[in-house]
């Protein structure tokens, strides 16, 4: 039997026990590996301010860190790249396209060419979205050839497709990388449950697989808890994404999680 040895304080762990509850889950699986996977988003649009964000965050129990390279200044990119070496080891580097709710100013060959750059320097994972990548073959060719590890991802910011369609989605994906990010929009909890699914039976994929909004809130925490996610995502300050925690809240929430058998 599963408990929290701490009482619940707000709404949000309620529903965390009911969905732990309604996917009779073993607690088995549930272990203090979840309190060590975050990576946190940073997301600044000055240069100056990039370094002592990425610090800050590490300073408050962040794991890594997501650098959205698209929200930066296009004369800035480079000279960013540049300041965040010490940090590639336990970064992810997003360059990511308005057309999948990203901030990029140039135009999609100015971003090909920015990719490769980020490529080169070999930080822990490109984030690369699977459109991308199927529209482009020059490009995804010159990324197998720079052994960069791959973080391919899909976004639908509308809904949450059936599983099986989902499913599809990741066969896709396999084709790039094992290490694969499905984000979807949550319209019920049922949503976010179904996200959750995605977990079983991935036959050595690496997934990061979560719903965006309020509705979507448990799957990014539950993501690492119950489907061995390699991490899951919050918030420096301001969120960017619907349903985003701030990683002081994040972090909060996992250290009140004590589970135990």
């Amino acid at each position: 039997m599963c408990y929290l040895t701490s009482p619940l304080k707000n709404r949000s762990l309620l529903i965390l026990i009911l969905i732990i509850d309604q996917k009779k889950i073993n607690c088995d699986r549930i272990n203090v590996v979840i309190m060590t996977r975050i990576c946190t988003s940073i997301a600044v649009e000055r240069l100056s301010d990039l370094v002592s964000e990425i610090e800050q965050s590490f300073e408050a129990g962040t794991d890594y860190v997501e650098i959205r390279f698209d929200f930066l200044n296009l004369h800035d990119i480079e000279k960013a790249v540049n300041l965040v070496e010490p940090f590639k080891k336990k970064s992810v580097y997003t360059l990511r396209s308005h057309l999948e709710n990203g901030k990029f100013k140039g135009s999609e060959y100015d971003r090909f060419a920015f990719l490769k750059k980020l490529a080169e320097s070999k930080p822990m994972f490109l984030d690369i979205e699977l459109s991308t990548l199927k529209s482009n073959d020059e490009l995804a060719d010159y990324l197998d050839g720079q052994s960069v590890s791959l973080l391919v991802s899909y976004h639908n910011f509308t809904e949450t497709p059936e599983i099986e369609v989902l499913k599809d989605i990741l066969n896709e994906m396999r084709i790039y990388s094992n290490y694969n990010k499905v984000v979807t929009s949550a319209k019920t909890i049922d949503d976010s449950i179904k996200m959750l699914d995605l977990y079983e039976n991935l036959n050595g994929l690496n997934l990061i697989a979560f719903a965006m909004g309020d509705l979507g809130i448990m799957s990014r925490i539950l993501c690492t808890v119950v489907g061995d996610a390699p991490f899951t995502y919050a918030a420096s300050k301001e969120t960017i994404a619907p349903g985003q925690l701030n990683l002081k809240i994040l972090r909060k929430i996992y250290d009140n999680m004590k589970l135990k058998v």
